[in-house]
């Protein structure tokens, strides 16, 4: 599974761009097969790449970065990396306060 899913994300990266919603998808999901096999600096890395191109594209509240950013502070919590979850959850209360 895991040699599928890499080389699935690098067609559709190839193919589609590296910011096109179906490889960002794809990357998110990859970060999550990471983070279930405790190689949580993979996961990071992918999620914080997803994280930020949605952001540039969908925005801070659209449903797509927030389910990455929730996926993010589950790995720290996960990883016991407890104070960079809640650095994430505030910066997440921040942006929901500035949006409002």
């Amino acid at each position: 599974m895991k040699l599928k899913n890499h080389k699935t994300r690098e067609a559709r990266h190839r193919r589609l761009g590296r910011n096109h919603p179906s490889t960002l998808e794809t990357m998110n999901d990859l970060a999550v097969l990471y983070k279930e096999q405790a190689r949580y600096d993979k996961a990071e890395k992918l999620l914080l790449d997803v994280i930020e191109s949605r952001r540039f594209k969908l925005g801070d509240q659209h449903p797509h970065t927030i389910e990455s950013l929730n996926k993010l502070i589950d790995l720290y919590e996960v990883w016991d990396k407890l104070q960079k979850a809640a650095q994430w959850r505030a910066k997440m209360a921040q942006t929901e306060t500035v949006e409002k």
